[in-house]
């Protein structure tokens, strides 16, 4: 895998250095990726040279004026219980890949973005105040393992990998509040003297992926890459309140969890345009393969508002998911790059704790995001 400059031919080492001096790009040649090759948000089975840090950030939105393919429409077409800017999404990533060895390395995720939820008015209650997003937190830390490599002898380090990729995620989301000062029953109205907050709480889930990726040389346009996986997670949601009346607050106290497998694949193909221009367009299927629902109590309560009344999780079991990247080397170490993400069925797959009692009636909408990134290679 790794190969000294002393073993290359001359005309070999004169050609990269022609290339690396026209690109305006510095390149170890012991590198585990090509000439102009960006880690952060690429799947691939090249792992990051040994010794190598690369960092990047970024910041994601869809809104009004930029609505990703009229997804933001589209969402309130399909759910009448939405309303003001719900669907609109702003938030931040941070990625970090290190090389460890020639053939291992490590990487690291941490996003954050709010997804508005307006619900507009609640005949149920008398509202006071309501939450109007959901605060989600993601993290992922895990390690890639090349395999097998073959035509080590081609220049800027053009060869196909075979790896082994294994990670750990945890998403989190904030209670969703809402506060009240009287709750309208079918046959009675019940009058709180202080302000009570009923909530969608207890918002997480966790688990894991292993994904075999295998990546080609296409001489003449770029990379090929093609991936597939499995992956468990276990997802927990539930509804509560601080009412001091007791009866008040085990009616409205609900338990969620949903343990799920799933199967994924997907490809990737990575345009050379030049070193400084590389261009990325991916697909992904996810396929839920198997999913268990348990709630307490089993049969929730009828006298429950709409927001916290669940019939179940969504029966969605696949997610087709595209993503697009264009980025520019500004110099040797940094670059930018513009992204797009579409999902046809929301987040499902992605983040598990998504499918609860308030936003599992629009889990089946398409969905998706824009982004810009600043990345800075050590």
């Amino acid at each position: 895998m790794k190969r000294s400059a002393a073993k290359l031919k001359c005309h070999h080492a004169v050609t990269i250095f022609l290339l690396l001096s026209s690109a305006g790009i510095s390149v170890d040649l012991l590198a585990d990726t090509p000439l102009g090759w960006i880690n952060s948000n690429n799947v691939s089975a090249y792992t990051t040279t040994k010794g190598e840090l690369e960092l990047s950030g970024s910041i994601q939105a869809v809104n009004g004026t930029i609505d990703f393919l009229d997804i933001r429409e589209d969402l309130f077409a399909a759910n009448q219980r939405l309303a003001g800017n719900s669907g609109d999404l702003s938030g931040f990533k941070l990625e970090a890949h290190y090389g460890i060895t020639d053939f291992l390395s490590a990487f690291a995720r941490y996003q954050q973005h709010d997804l508005t939820v307006d619900l507009g008015e609640i005949s149920s209650v008398r509202l006071l105040e309501i939450d109007d997003d959901l605060d989600t937190t993601q993290q992922e830390i895990g390690i890639k393992w090349t395999l097998y490599e073959s035509d080590l002898l081609n220049p800027d380090n053009r060869n196909n990998a075979l790896s082994l990729q294994l990670t750990g995620f945890k998403n989190e989301t904030d209670n969703f509040d809402v506060t009240v000062d009287q709750v309208f029953f079918s046959n009675v109205t019940v009058t709180f003297l202080d302000p009570t907050t009923f909530s969608v709480s207890n918002l997480e889930d966790e688990g894991w992926t292993s994904r075999l990726l295998y990546t080609r040389y296409l001489d003449g346009i770029g990379f090929s890459t093609l991936w597939g996986g499995y992956g468990e997670s276990t997802a927990t949601s539930g509804t509560s309140t601080n009412a001091i009346n007791g009866t008040i607050r085990n009616l409205f106290t609900q338990d969620f969890e949903t343990e799920e497998s799933y199967l994924f694949f997907g490809a990737s193909l990575n345009f050379q345009i030049n070193p400084r221009l590389p261009v990325t367009i991916s697909y992904e299927y996810i396929n839920i393969s198997d999913s268990e629902f348990n709630r307490n109590p089993i049969d929730p309560p009828s006298q429950l508002p709409g927001f916290l009344r669940s019939s179940g999780p969504s029966e969605e079991s696949g997610n087709h998911t595209l993503s697009a990247r264009v980025s520019y080397w500004l110099t040797p170490e940094v670059n930018v790059s513009f992204t797009g993400n579409l999902y046809s069925n929301q987040f499902l797959g992605r983040l598990p704790h998504y499918n609860n009692p308030l936003s599992e009636s629009f889990a089946s909408a398409p969905y998706g995001f824009i982004g810009a990134e600043l990345g800075y290679r050590f």
